[in-house]
Parts: C-alpha cells; structure tokens; sequence
C-alpha cells in the first residue's frame, strides 16, 4: 500500500499535467486563439462561441464590402479606358484623314503639274504649225500657179489637231478648279506675272504686258504657276538707256 503522502503527490501530477497549456492546431496563430478563447461561453454553452461568430460575421461583410468596392473600381476604371480608347481612335481617325487629305492633295498636285506641261507643249506645237502655215502662204506667185499645196494642208490639219487637243485639255484643266490667268494686254501684276523680257512699243504703254511665254494658271483660289511674260517698256524714245 503506498503511503497517503505519494498518493497525494502523484495526484498533483496529473492534476497539473492535465491542467497544462496545450500547443494551438496546426495553421493557427496563438495569439488569434487567444483571443477567441478569452470570451467567456454563451448562453447556448460554447466556449467563445458567440465570438468566433462574430469574426465570421464581421469577415463576411468585409468580404462583401471590398468586393462592391472592387466593382465599382473596375466599373470606374472601364468607363475611363473605353473613354481614353475613344479619344485616342478619334484622335488618330482625325490624323489619317488629315494624312488622306495631304496625300491627294500632293497626288492632284502631281497630276496638275503633268497636265500643264502636256499643254506648254501643245502650245508650242501650235505656235510652231501656225509659223509653218505663215510660211506656207507666203510662197510666190509662181508657186501658186503650179497647184495647191499639200504641205499646207497637212499643216492646217496638224493645227486643227493641236486646238482641239488644247480644248479638252482645257476642259480637263477646268474640272480641277485650276484657271488659267489672262495676262496678255494686262497690266503687269507680280502676284501672278514673272516678267521675263522687257520691250519697246510704240502703241502700247509702259507696264502692259506685250507677249506670253508661258502661260499661268491659278488652283483652288491660289496662285499655282506664275506667267512668263514680256513688258512693255513704252515708246522707244522714252526709254533710259
């Protein structure tokens, strides 16, 4: 029979064993079981029950809250983004109709150019079959009695081409808005004129324009090609020389 004093001793072991802390489950920070189990139980008996609920419930409408929250910022942030979408497609639309504009302005331009060099030299084809024809008819009386002459008709022919070829090219010329600038018998103007030669004349006055080189043309309201032209100076005897 062991004594009452070991009795009594090995109670208070396993009093104080069963009475010692246990280590928190696995996962679970102390001081969070802690603070759980600090509550006293509820009226339905759990301990920190009540309190456990609690933290559920108060974590559940965090949840709920940061997720409108979250929505919201996504709804905000989709608003903004299909806004700076719109502007940046419209900025850009707007840059390549700008561009559009440039390149068939350019385009036209070229094809303006080409049009009135095609027409410089059907004019000097024309200036050169009329000096031919001038020419042709200057022949002697002798050279008339002898027949008709082929050569001029081929020439009166080749002028007759060359004029109707100036009409529709004229036509053509005015579809693009570009007019031609009358500056024979006009007075001199250097906003559209080059003065490229400078005569006498005894008819007409000083700063009258006597003859065209190349003729000028204006496009869209604007002066595109100046006329070349010759001026006069007045009447020989008023000139300084």
């Amino acid at each position: 029979m062991s004594s009452r004093e070991e009795i009594l001793s090995r109670f208070e072991n396993w009093l104080d064993g069963a009475l010692a802390r246990e280590a928190p489950p696995e996962g679970v920070d102390a001081e969070i079981l802690d603070a759980v189990t600090a509550h006293p139980a509820d009226e339905t008996g759990g301990a920190g029950d009540y309190a456990m609920w609690s933290a559920v419930i108060a974590l559940t409408q965090e949840v709920k809250l940061q997720g409108r929250a979250f929505k919201e910022l996504n709804t905000t942030l989709g608003v903004q983004t299909g806004r700076a979408l719109d502007d940046l497609r419209a900025e850009f639309g707007e840059r390549e109709r700008l561009l559009q504009r440039q390149a068939e302005h350019r385009s036209r331009k070229e094809i303006l150019h080409a049009l009135l060099d095609l027409r410089d030299r059907l004019e000097r084809g024309l200036d050169s079959a009329n000096a031919g024809a001038a020419r042709s008819r200057d022949r002697n009386w002798l050279q008339r009695l002898l027949g008709p002459d082929h050569g001029l008709e081929a020439i009166q022919a080749l002028i007759k081409g060359y004029e109707l070829g100036l009409d529709r090219l004229d036509q053509t010329l005015e579809d693009f808005n570009a007019r031609q600038i009358h500056a024979l018998g006009e007075t001199f103007d250097p906003r559209c004129m080059n003065a490229v030669d400078k005569g006498p004349s005894a008819t007409v006055a000083e700063g009258i324009v006597l003859e065209v080189y190349r003729s000028g043309f204006e496009w869209n309201g604007e002066i595109f090609r100046p006329a070349q032209v010759k001026v006069s100076s007045g009447s020989p005897g008023g000139l300084n020389e």
